[in-house]
């Protein structure tokens, strides 16, 4: 099927690339307009942690939005034609769930380190973790277009799910004033995310998944490109983290770049 397209299903594909982009795109300036309505109202002399407080608020609020994110690429993937199914989706969030958990002697040995280094660490690590079990999870699935689509949605959707833990766990930490609480708080403001604008964490988690479901696709046609992926991962997060602590506009623009380029170098390899 993916072999016969031609010409006129790659146009059909950009023309509908470029629908989604534009939906995409609108979304955005619509969640910017509907915060900047939202600031409006508050007092001129609000401080930076009035507003963090206020964005922190307005994640809460949208963080269903983040559930539709894998449920727009299984309906694509349906769309084109790629069976997504329940149980390869199943073993994508339990190969996350095995990779989060092989981090843990990692986070156990960055601790006794010294705190950049041992940052350097954890982040480096998500590259062989991620990627290694990200190839058994295929190879026990089987090397198909649709395993592969299923195991990265499956992926991006409990890494979802984790994020908005996270979100709800922030918005505690946000009303708690205690001295662990205020690091905790400290260092999420040195990378560049405390009470940053709700709409980045959507933008994020679209083209991390995108990463995600790549990756997938990748080392579901050819295995060995899992030697690429482990490098390539562990350096795309360590270059969304340095650059986040400048601007989160050009992180999100690094992690767009890439993730939008693995999951179409993924998807061209079945046309």
């Amino acid at each position: 099927m993916f072999a016969e397209r031609g010409k006129d299903g790659e146009q059909s594909l950009d023309e509908e690339e470029q629908i989604l982009y534009s939906l995409f795109r609108y979304f955005s300036k619509c969640l910017i307009k509907i915060d900047k309505r939202c600031v409006s109202t508050m007092n001129p002399s609000t401080d930076l942690k009035q507003l963090q407080d206020h964005h922190i608020r307005l994640s809460q609020l949208m963080s269903p939005l983040y559930l539709l994110i894998p449920l727009v690429f299984w309906a694509f993937f349906n769309y084109q034609g790629v069976g997504v199914t329940v149980k390869p989706v199943l073993l994508g969030a339990a190969g996350w769930i095995i990779a989060l958990a092989l981090r843990g002697p990692v986070s156990l040995l960055a601790a006794r380190m010294p705190a950049e280094k041992g940052r350097l660490l954890l982040v480096s690590s998500s590259g062989p973790l991620e990627e290694l079990v990200r190839l058994v999870t295929l190879l026990i699935a089987g090397l198909t277009i649709g395993s592969a689509a299923s195991i990265g949605i499956g992926w991006a959707a409990i890494e979802i799910v984790y994020t908005l833990v996270s979100l709800f766990a922030v918005a505690s930490l946000s009303k708690r004033t205690d001295e662990k609480a205020m690091q905790a708080k400290a260092m999420l403001e040195a990378q560049g995310t405390y009470g940053a604008h709700p709409a980045w964490g959507l933008i994020e988690r679209v083209f991390v998944s995108a990463y995600h479901i790549g990756a997938a696709l990748c080392i579901a046609r050819y295995p060995w490109s899992v030697a690429v992926l482990i490098p390539l991962h562990s350096l795309l997060n360590l270059a969304v983290l340095a650059v986040a602590k400048r601007s989160l506009a050009q992180a999100e623009a690094v992690a767009a770049f890439v993730g939008t380029t693995v999951l179409a170098i993924g998807w061209q390899l079945y046309l």
